[in-house]
């Protein structure tokens, strides 16, 4: 009898020997975004044991038969980084918003199944996007976080720095070990968008860990065709200098994408007293958020929870902290990164603050042509949370805390954008009738400016309507023709047109911009005749 059970208990172990043995030793697999998310995507892992590994990719779903998968890759680059022996596969080629099943096969056997998909390529596609970061120490919370991506099955997540307290090997083998948890149990991986934090020693880190293309960690990430631009900047290096002409370069010839987003490390406001002010950010890079069209900036470091309104830099009285708020023409900022870091207080709220707090979160944003829907998730207790339905994944699951601050649960931005409050310089019409002029109330003639363009920051802001009308606003003190002229960002002119044989008084024109791309552009006033210069606004071209 005990001959029978030690038998019994010898073919057991056997038998969960061989089946543990099925699987390559393959480990901390990771799945990243870089450049082009419709045709690209790079695979990484641990090959903790067995030689030769090739991944297998299909379009089609064979399991764990590698004879079945029509393509091959061998690892395009082999790095002993962090602990691991990192293996990384930069596919291209791929086709848009489809799903693509892989195993890696070594000398020693086959690795589970896994999948992802790539990002569509046109506007119609709505996105789930999860941003978020600072990891480094509650490894609970952090668990907590992981598994929510898990469930929620976002397009993809914007990872804001600061992953591991000191950049170490182990610390790195063990977030890569709870990244895992961000795979569903069907073997569905989410893409990471990695940004540099100042825990990361330096660029390299990215290279090593996530297989970055980019030596100076940061890049610009087009998904969904012209939906969505995202820019991932780097805090660790200069503000100014090559990555802000970079960054002016990139936004300008992407004026035609219909959302901007932004993502880096370090907050330009931090919520918190325990925190710089990062003053070269607001210098270098909120002028063209507010320039070029930046509709969010996902900021993190600071351990806080913070909402703004719509803000831009102003560096007059009236700003704090050098920003006011513009429901129009400002960028929306959210933050500051509580993925597991130790929280801190928010105690340093500014007058254009929507809301602050302090607990484990990341937000949730839906993306679509009309417009940006931004939540923000309590992570903890993440188990008691279900899974969102693949085909129904912006719908709210069962058990998820989204925080409710007093002015709401969701912040919306409209791809429309009204004002404030009624300001008649600022409306812009769809269907408006040329008006007679009103009476002359004599203001001052102004001189031609040698450059008109100069300060247009200063001007007032027009938005056309979706039909590209937009009513102006000026007033004739001496019979004259006028010419109302539009320039890009470029300083070109791309429309002119003439008012012949204006009387004195007040006139409110309509003016039609359906031809112009979407974009900022400056619109000049002149009274040709006798060559002055009669009112100047900003136009945002949605």
């Amino acid at each position: 009898m005990v001959r029978n059970k030690t038998r019994f208990f010898l073919l057991i172990l056997a038998l969960c020997c061989f089946s543990s043995a099925l699987w390559a030793k393959v480990e901390r697999l990771r799945l990243m975004w870089y450049d082009d998310p419709a045709t690209q995507a790079v695979v990484g892992w641990d090959q903790v044991s067995g030689s030769d590994p090739v991944l297998l990719l299909d379009n089609a779903d064979h399991g764990t038969q590698a004879e079945g998968y029509a393509f091959s890759f061998d690892p395009d680059v082999v790095q002993d980084a962090k602990g691991m022996h990192n293996h990384f596969v930069h596919l291209r080629g791929l086709r848009p918003n489809t799903t693509y099943y892989f195993v890696i096969k070594d000398s020693e056997s086959v690795s589970m199944r896994y999948y992802f998909t790539t990002a569509p390529d046109n506007a119609g596609e709505r996105l789930s996007i999860i941003a978020g970061g600072d990891s480094r120490n509650n490894r609970d919370a952090r668990r907590d976080a992981n598994l929510l991506v898990a469930k929620l099955k976002p397009h993809c997540v914007l990872f804001g720095g600061d992953y591991t307290l000191d950049d170490l090997p182990d610390q790195w083998v063990r977030w890569m070990d709870d990244w895992q948890l961000t795979i569903a149990d069907d073997g569905r991986m989410t893409p990471i968008v990695p940004t540099r934090g100042n825990h990361e020693e330096s660029n390299r880190t990215l290279v090593d860990v996530f297989g970055s293309p980019f030596q100076h960690a940061y890049f610009g990430t087009t998904i969904g065709g012209d939906l969505l631009r995202v820019y991932t900047l780097n805090t660790m290096l200069p503000a100014g200098a090559e990555q802000r002409d970079w960054l002016e370069r990139d936004l300008r010839s992407n004026q035609n994408v219909r959302w901007k987003i932004a993502q880096y490390h370090h907050p330009m406001r931090p919520h918190t007293t325990k925190k710089w002010e990062k003053n070269d950010l607001v210098v270098h890079w909120a002028p063209l958020f507010e320039r070029y069209g930046v509709d969010l900036a996902v900021e993190c470091d600071a351990h806080v929870v913070k909402a703004t309104w719509p803000i831009r830099p102003s560096f007059g009285s009236e700003g704090d902290g050098g920003f006011v708020r513009d429901d129009l023409a400002g960028t929306v900022y959210i933050g500051e990164g509580c993925w597991g870091a130790p929280l801190r207080i928010a105690d340093d709220n500014k007058t254009w603050t929507r809301a602050s707090g302090s607990f484990n979160q990341f937000h949730w944003i839906f993306i679509d042509k009309d417009k940006i829907e931004i939540r923000f998730v309590k992570t903890d207790g993440a188990a008691t949370v279900a899974s969102v339905d693949p085909n129904d994944r912006f719908s709210i699951p069962r058990g998820l805390s989204v925080w409710s601050p007093p002015n709401g649960d969701v912040i919306t931005i409209p791809y429309f954008r009204q004002p404030m409050q009624p300001e008649a310089d600022m409306l812009a019409a769809r269907a408006v009738i040329d008006q007679a002029p009103a009476p002359q109330k004599g203001p001052a003639l102004k001189p031609a400016l040698t450059d008109e363009t100069a300060n247009w920051d200063i001007s007032p802001q027009l938005v056309a309507d979706p039909h590209g009308e937009v009513k102006v606003k000026y007033t004739v003190v001496q019979h004259c023709d006028v010419v109302v002229r539009v320039v890009n960002l470029d300083k070109r002119e791309v429309f002119r047109k003439e008012f012949k044989h204006q009387r004195p008084g007040e006139y409110l024109k309509s003016v039609w911009l359906d031809k112009l791309p979407r974009g900022r552009y400056l619109i000049i006033i002149k009274d040709a005749t006798n060559r002055r210069l009669l009112r100047r606004f900003r136009l945002i071209k949605r």
